[in-house]
């Protein structure tokens, strides 16, 4: 899997040079070539699928996020994404986990998508990137029973924990300008833990902005709503 994520940044980054020296070259001049850097405004995204998702969940798990998203050149769009997320589960053998928090991620995308004109009626976007997210949280595990060997009886307590945690994402999402500056779209992300505690270590079942904390991969869908400000298409 870390072969895979390290295949995909290195070919957005590829991407981003490719338009980078693409750039350079069509703003040549009689004199000299210089380089210039196009402003497309920014979009405002909201997260609506949590109306859906929180429900197929049952209220196990839960996240709402929005975004904010720049465009340069057509082509390169960083992103700073912000939400809060948690988990209410109870188990099989009667232990309630609990857990929430504020998460934050940060990445770039590249639009793969070329407009055939230089001032489309609409801006549609074909979006590829990756983001870096973050959480620190407090979660916690109660009603763990176990049996006290010196005196023979059963013991109930709760348990406390701190998690610090950063993960890797590789995205992919499509922007559709539905009216003027006014956006639908979906995103879907994979994501893997950067780090991964010590094996019989406790970690938390669920991270926010993350899901599942299990061994391997974790899947990710968002459908928002999107504003454009600042429009300079």
């Amino acid at each position: 899997m870390y072969n895979i994520y390290k295949y995909c940044f290195s070919l957005l980054i590829a991407c981003c040079v490719v338009t980078v020296l693409s750039a350079q070259r069509n703003e040549v001049t009689n004199d000299s070539t210089k380089r210039k850097v196009v402003f497309n405004g920014i979009r405002l995204d909201l997260d609506v699928s949590p109306a859906i998702t929180t429900f197929l969940k049952k209220g196990e798990s839960y996240s709402f996020e929005t975004g904010i998203q720049a465009g340069f050149n057509k082509r390169l769009y960083p992103v700073i994404e912000l939400g809060y997320g948690g988990a209410k589960k109870l188990t099989g053998s009667g232990i309630t986990y609990k857990g929430d928090a504020l998460f934050y991620r940060a990445g770039m995308d590249f639009n793969l998508l070329k407009s055939k004109s230089e001032n489309p009626i609409y801006d549609n976007l074909f979006l590829f990137g990756v983001r870096l997210g973050y959480t620190y949280f407090d979660y916690e595990l109660q009603n763990i029973s176990f049996v006290d060997d010196f005196w023979n009886t059963n013991i109930t307590k709760n348990l406390g924990r701190t998690s610090s945690n950063f993960w890797f994402e590789v995205a992919g999402s499509v922007r559709v300008e539905l009216f003027k500056n006014l956006y639908i779209g979906w995103t879907v992300r994979i994501k893997n833990m950067l780090f991964q505690p010590d094996p019989g270590a406790l970690k938390p079942w669920h991270v926010p902005g993350y899901g599942i904390n299990g061994d391997g991969s974790v899947w990710g869908f968002n459908y928002t709503i999107g504003y454009k400000l600042l429009n300079n298409k």
